[in-house]
């Protein structure tokens, strides 16, 4: 009995050699059912069959190039917005770092339909223009093609590029930068040879996120990619639920699997120099406009993110408090939209639905951020310490929703609800690791020099000392899970509906007023868990 009760003990006073492998499989083995079906009839010649399919390589084509040019987009939208958090004080700062919120709190399938009602051919902004100016055909054209793809995806990432290298450009090196300007260097040298040497690193992990987070896109190159159009995310997807072509499928999971861990390894190569070059950075503190004309080009940059990136998220509201008639123009504002949607049968389900899988997958993800965290303090592997917080952002949702279904065969809410976990868990480690990482040692050595435990020093220490961050990782993670529809379209559970995937099949089926009743709700629903996140962060 002593022999038993020895590993158990073990086992309980190293939480994390349980959660570690625990969350080893939840990524591993839906991975592995994914790519198994490859080996069914030959690996070489299902490969090479995938390769010979024309939309194979177009796709992957397609996905490469339209990710590079939204990262590309977003670097030139986020970098005035960087430099405006960095180095200016002025009225409505506030506002314009909460965007850094949205590409995290706002699901992309709200961005989609706010880019319908605004820059369709029917929307807002095209009405305007030939209103004002007498148009006889819509101006704007561009949405369902590769511009309006890239456009959807740069807008709605370019806060991550705003608020990364904001953070960088803020820990500039000040007293180099004054010590060029006391040896007569002009501001734009300056920015050449010492700010921007300063800021790459940041730049560079920001784009390789963005890279990533557009290669993976589903919902919008669904919507926006025209006929025919995909990328290998939307290939994939094709392959396995119409199709039922299991090695082609499987061909699009590997492949696009290796491309994303390529980008990955970019980003953990930028983000490990930004870091280290932050160390022993003192924060600048911002300073007022210094002339007109930085008051004149920040107001046309104000203008622009409003126009371009407001508009389509104001749309939603106004088309949702918008009561349309029969022939489908407006006939006044009112609540009857959402009156309709709270009618609607299986609303009441999809809101508790959507609470019980965000609580599962948030519980998940901070449970394993909090026991990685701690061990990653100790642990004397570079590679394990580089590797293991980062791994997940090299998978994507549709592919482990798709690897669940096989290794289950059939799809399965607890399923969808571990994929969520690993989306999320790489940034609910960034928020709890903040905390674990600053804490201090001594007091967790003290305790087990009293006789505590290795587990009752973690319970009793270093678990209250990092309740807060955890709070934080878990509120992230709960609102990334409430707003994902990704897993649920990829490998639908019958009977079982979120209010993500409520939102979906709505703006499918062309209701579009209860879609954006709906679209409103979801969003103040995750925005104000990440707010009151960010609100708890600031005061901490």
């Amino acid at each position: 009995m002593t022999s038993v009760k020895a590993p158990l003990a073990r086992l309980a006073a190293r939480p994390g050699a349980v959660l570690f492998p625990a969350f080893g499989l939840i990524l591993l083995v839906p991975l592995a059912a994914a790519f198994i079906p490859i080996f069914d009839g030959g690996a070489v010649g299902n490969l090479k069959r995938a390769f010979s399919d024309p939309r194979f390589l177009r796709s992957f084509g397609y996905g490469v190039s339209q990710a590079a040019a939204s990262a590309a987009l977003a670097a030139v939208v986020g970098l005035p917005g960087a430099f405006l958090l960095a180095k200016r004080r002025f009225p409505g700062k506030r506002i314009l770092s909460a965007l850094s919120a949205v590409p995290f709190c706002v699901p992309p399938l709200i961005i989609a339909i706010g880019f319908v009602l605004y820059y369709g051919r029917e929307g807002f902004l095209n009405r305007t223009l030939q209103s004002a100016f007498g148009f006889s055909e819509p101006p704007i054209r561009f949405l369902y093609s590769f511009a309006g793809v890239v456009m959807a995806h740069g807008f709605y990432n370019f806060p991550v590029v705003m608020r990364l290298v904001g953070d960088a450009w803020a820990s500039a090196p000040k007293r180099h930068e004054d010590a060029a300007r006391l040896l007569g260097a002009s501001e734009a040298r300056v920015f050449m040879t010492v700010t921007l040497p300063s800021i790459l690193p940041a730049l560079g992990a920001a784009l390789s996120l963005v890279f990533l987070m557009c290669f993976y896109s589903f919902v919008i190159v669904l919507l926006f990619g025209g006929p025919g159009v995909g990328t290998p995310e939307v290939e994939l997807y094709r392959a396995a639920r119409f199709e039922f072509d299991r090695p082609l499928a499987s061909s699009f999971a590997l492949v696009e699997t290796l491309v994303a861990m390529l980008a990955l390894a970019a980003y953990g190569a930028f983000e490990r120099r930004t870091v280290g070059d932050r160390r022993d950075a003192e924060r600048s503190v911002p300073s007022r406009f210094r002339n007109g004309g930085e008051v004149f080009a920040s107001f046309l940059y104000g203008a622009f993110i409003v126009v371009c990136f407001v508009g389509p998220l104001a749309s939603i509201f106004v088309e949702s408090i918008t009561i349309r008639t029969a022939a489908r123009s407006a006939g006044g504002f009112g609540w009857g939209n959402y009156a309709s949607l709270f009618a609607r049968k299986g609303f009441g389900a999809a809101i508790v639905n959507t609470i019980l899988l965000g609580l599962s997958s948030a519980a998940l993800a901070a449970a394993t951020g909090f026991a990685l965290s701690v061990g990653l303090k100790r642990t004397r592997s570079g590679i394990v310490s580089r590797l293991l917080p980062l791994l997940p952002l090299g998978v994507s949702s549709v592919v482990l929703a798709y690897g669940w279904n096989a290794a289950i065969g059939r799809p399965s809410v607890l399923a969808i609800a571990m994929v969520q976990a690993v989306s999320a868990y790489p940034f609910a480690l960034r928020a709890i690791q903040s905390s674990v990482g600053l804490s201090d040692e001594r007091y967790a050595e003290a305790a087990r020099s009293l006789g505590s435990s290795r587990l009752g020093a973690t319970l009793r220490v270093r678990l209250p000392m990092a309740a807060p961050s955890i709070a934080s990782g878990f509120a992230l993670a709960f609102a990334m899970s409430a707003g994902d529809a990704n897993a649920m379209i990829a490998a639908p559970v019958s009977g079982f509906e979120t209010l993500a995937l409520l939102l979906f099949r709505l703006a499918g089926a062309y209701r579009l007023d209860e879609a954006c009743a709906a679209a409103v709700i979801l969003a103040l629903a995750t925005g104000s868990i990440f707010f009151l996140k960010d609100a708890r962060d600031g005061l901490s």
